[in-house]
Parts: structure tokens; C-alpha cells; sequence
């Protein structure tokens, strides 16, 4: 159930009146006080704080008390989120790293379509496309407006006609199924204490990686700006505004709090290479980070290298440690087989915004990245042993292939430069089904 804080572990002793362990052993521990339980619930993780709730009557009751009261709860690491055979259509497992277990949650994935996480969030779709929202550990639900509201949707659907001009018999479903697996690009999600009710989504979608937004029960989305091709979007807790990041690796802070949205772009544009896989993340000390995630296909003879990038970015606008480093990016130690996509060299770039430059990082140092379909997330290893430092925790996303067997799960060492299986990493981890791809959660109660 997690590891207890020294401060609970003493209250504990303490109500046991410095019995004998063996003593302890034998408690009834159904039968501790509820500001006991309370203490204790504080220092679990939040997969460990549902699994004690579990354990009998008073303590569900304490669980459920804890969450009224909105207690505080140690910072969560990331847990991954997918489809298991063993659990059904209707729930999906997280497998938590830091205490290597595994947890059955809430969750009807269909086993279709493309889903995101974003601050303890699931962005999922129903059996329509249309989108809603999940908290995976709570149950908690919200919905969002239709997939049909989309601004320019409606130019998608002519591709579902016949030869001659006539619509397609099949187009409803034919839309569907590329709503699920194309429509939705990105997605950032304000927190709060009462997120299903109050947050903001924001999204990139198509067509043209446009931007939009909307609020749980809205009947609409409504169009940011005119501004196309956003590879990234994500929101900021520490001064409550979005931020997008768009292909040509130019930055933009959004502040969606006012009537009328402010849009406004703190980093030039550095390159024309619409290859790479591009996220934002920030840092625990508030740095803004570019992540260039690039990959390859099983078959393809040319690699990239560093000549390559140069080619095509601007070198006033980017500082790189290797520019004359002609070896190939990376090199890959998994067997890959026909059609597999698999990521071959992660770039990091150290956003500044006073000299308008991207500087890039050979080393991230005593931390860990976390990407996929997932709100690009940076974490300081030396509060989560559980991982390690200097690495990127790697789970599919590549846009270009769609839906497709994932397999390009893996833990990059920046060192290295090479990509690490993740089940040789975690050999406790469940198998999991192709589609949905699992996805990075960091799980919250809010």
C-alpha cells in the first residue's frame, strides 16, 4: 500500500504503546482511529491510497473522508495506462512503477481509437468519436462537445464519398473510425479542485492541427486563431496559462482565462522539419524544454544524422552541442520487424526566450521525461528512485502510421543514445493489447 512517512510511522508506534512488532502483527488494524487512518492515507501514493480503501469498512470510510477533506498526498510519478487482455473492455490497467504493481481501473477503451492523458486526465471518445473525460482512478466523467463541432470538420468528410461523387453508404462509420484515430491530435487540460466541472481543454486537432477549446458541458468548440500545424499544447499550474508549440518550433503562450484569448508567440521559429515528433515540457525549476522525438521504420536504409538536422533548421536560432558530430543519432538495440516504427534519437533543446535560441542538452541530468500521447512530463529522479536519471520513458506515438501494432515503448539513455525494451526494465508489467497505445498518467484525485 506505499511506504509510510516517519511522521506516521511515530504516531503509529504511539498508538500501539510501543507494543512488540509481533504484537502489531496481530492488531486489529480495522479498529485504528480515523485521524490514525487519516496520517497514514497522507503518505500513500494514490494507487496505494484507493487499494487501502479497500481493505475494510473503516478504512473505505477514511479513504472516502480523505478525499472530502481534500487532503494533501505525496507527489505521484507517472503510472502507465492501457488495455489488458485480463481485465476487459470495460477496465484498462496502470502499472505503477514506483511500487511495481499493477492496478485495475475504470476505463471503456472499445479497443479503438487514440486517447491522451493530460494532468491526471483521460482524453477518450465514445462509440460516436465524440470526446469526453475520465479520471481513471476516481471514475469521475465529463463531457465535451461533439467531434461535428470541430471547426473545419466538415471538410474531412467529404473524403468519404464514392468515385462518382454519391456518399459513401458506409460514411457515418467511415467517420467515425477516422475521428477515433485521426481527429484529435493534442491535448492540455487546465487542473483544479474541481476539474470535471471547471477546467479548460484544449486541442489539437484536425484538419491542419487547428487549435480549439471548450469547457465540460459546452455545447460547441470554439476556434483560438488561425494559426495551423500545432505539434504540442500543454498548461502551465504555475502561472495558469497554456502554452503551444508549433512545428516550425516557434512558442506561443495562450492565456484562455479572459472573454476574448490572448495568443502570444515568446519564441521565434527555428526550422522547417516536420519529422520529428516535437513536445513542451517544463521543469521542475520552471525551465520551458523542446523535446524532438525522431524515429524510423524497419526497412528504410537512410539514417539521420546530424547533417541532416542541420539542413534543415535555422543555425543563428539553434545552439548544438554535436553540429559537427557526423555519426548517425542513435543506434537501437531491439529487434524490429516489418512496418515497426521505433524512435531512434530523442534532441533536447533548453528553451531561452531572451536570446531566442533553442540550446541543446546532451544531458538532462538528475531527471526523467516522460512521453507518448501524454502531456510531456519532467520529474526530479531523486523524489521518484523508482526511476532512473538521464532517461526519456518512451511509449508509442507516431501520427504519421495511425494505429498500428505499438511497439515502440522503451526507456531512451540519453548517454548512451540508445533505447532500452521497457519490459526488460519491468518485468512485472502485464502484457498489453495493440490498440488502445498505452499512454502516461500521472494519476490525481481532483
Amino acid at each position: 500500500m506505499g511506504t509510510l512517512s516517519d511522521d506516521a510511522i511515530r504516531t503509529t508506534k504511539n498508538h500501539a504503546q510501543h507494543t512488540s512488532l509481533d504484537a502489531v502483527e496481530g492488531a486489529d488494524w480495522s479498529s485504528l482511529p480515523e485521524d490514525l487512518l487519516l496520517i497514514i492515507m497522507a503518505a500513500l501514493d494514490i494507487p496505494g491510497l484507493f487499494r487501502s480503501g479497500a481493505v475494510c469498512n473503516s478504512w473505505h470510510d477514511a479513504c472516502s473522508t480523505f478525499r472530502r477533506l481534500r487532503r494533501p498526498s505525496p507527489k505521484q510519478g507517472p503510472c502507465l495506462l492501457y488495455a489488458s487482455d485480463e481485465y476487459g473492455p470495460n477496465h484498462a490497467a496502470m502499472y505503477c512503477p514506483s511500487t511495481d504493481t499493477t492496478f485495475r481501473v475504470p476505463f471503456r477503451h472499445h479497443g479503438k481509437g487514440i486517447f491522451f492523458s493530460s494532468n491526471g486526465w483521460v482524453f477518450a471518445t465514445d462509440e460516436a468519436a465524440d470526446p469526453y473525460l475520465l479520471n481513471p482512478v476516481t471514475g469521475a466523467q465529463a463531457t465535451l462537445p461533439s467531434v461535428k463541432t470541430l471547426p473545419g470538420i466538415d471538410t474531412c468528410k467529404v473524403n468519404f464519398v464514392n468515385d462518382d461523387g454519391t456518399v459513401s453508404a458506409s460514411a457515418s462509420e467511415d467517420f467515425i473510425e477516422w475521428a477515433r484515430d485521426c481527429a484529435y491530435c493534442r491535448v492540455a487540460i487546465s487542473t483544479g479542485h474541481d476539474a470535471a466541472a471547471t477546467c479548460t481543454v484544449l486541442l489539437v486537432h484536425m484538419p491542419d492541427q487547428k487549435l480549439s477549446f471548450a469547457k465540460p458541458g459546452d455545447e460547441r468548440w470554439t476556434l483560438l486563431s488561425d494559426e495551423l500545424y500545432m505539434d504540442d499544447v500543454r498548461y502551465n499550474d504555475k502561472d495558469s496559462m497554456f502554452y503551444g508549440l508549433h512545428f516550425d518550433g516557434s512558442v506561443y503562450v495562450i492565456d484562455l482565462s479572459e472573454p476574448s484569448p490572448v495568443m502570444t508567440r515568446i519564441m521565434c521559429g527555428v526550422t522547417t522539419w516536420g519529422n520529428p515528433t516535437k513536445y513542451l515540457t517544463i521543469t521542475p525549476s520552471g525551465e520551458l524544454w523542446q523535446v524532438w522525438r525522431m524515429w524510423t521504420v524497419a526497412g528504410l536504409k537512410h539514417r539521420y544524422t546530424y547533417q541532416d538536422v542541420l539542413r534543415f533548421t535555422s543555425e543563428e536560432c539553434i545552439e548544438f552541442t554535436g553540429k559537427d558530430d557526423d555519426e548517425k543519432l542513435g543506434k537501437l538495440e531491439l529487434d524490429m520487424e516489418e512496418d515497426t516504427v521505433t524512435t531512434c534519437k530523442l534532441l533536447i533543446f533548453k528553451v531561452d526566450v531572451d536570446r531566442q535560441k533553442l540550446v541543446e542538452l546532451r544531458s538532462i541530468g538528475e531527471h526523467a521525461l516522460f512521453l507518448g500521447y501524454n502531456t510531456a512530463v519532467c520529474i526530479p529522479t531523486m523524489e521518484f528512485p523508482a526511476f532512473e536519471s538521464n532517461r526519456a520513458y518512451l511509449s508509442d506515438d507516431c501520427s504519421m502510421y495511425g494505429p498500428i501494432i505499438r511497439r515502440d515503448l522503451g526507456i531512451w539513455n540519453l548517454e548512451k543514445r540508445s533505447l532500452q525494451n521497457l519490459r526488460e526494465a519491468w518485468p512485472n508489467l502485464s502484457s498489453w493489447l495493440d490498440l488502445m497505445a498505452p499512454i502516461w498518467i500521472t494519476p490525481s484525485l481532483w
